[in-house]
């Protein structure tokens, strides 16, 4: 069974997290962990229940930048050019 100082403790933390941010998201996750460790520790009968779970902390990934690809075109490159000036600039060139 948690204790109500264990839920206590974690409220106080989940309060500091929310003044410690600029981050609405940051602070309404918190918020929303702090009413759900008041809604647990009042459901009971007086004793905290054994089905408590802590909320646990959700790291957003972070964005990184794509890498540019180089682009690799049969136009960028220059054409086969025959000594007999067959396979030149056009394909109608014979």
């Amino acid at each position: 069974m948690i204790s109500y100082q264990q839920v206590l403790k974690e409220i106080e933390r989940q309060v500091q997290r929310a003044r410690q941010t600029n981050q609405e998201s940051t602070i309404r996750e918190a918020l929303a962990a702090v009413r759900s460790l008041s809604e647990v520790a009042l459901s009971g009968d007086g004793e905290p229940s054994e089905q408590v779970v802590m909320p646990k902390r959700v790291e957003m990934p972070q964005m990184t930048q794509p890498t540019p690809v180089q682009s690799l075109s049969s136009l960028e490159s220059t054409p086969l050019e025959e000594a007999d000036g067959a396979n030149g600039k056009s394909l109608f060139d014979f």
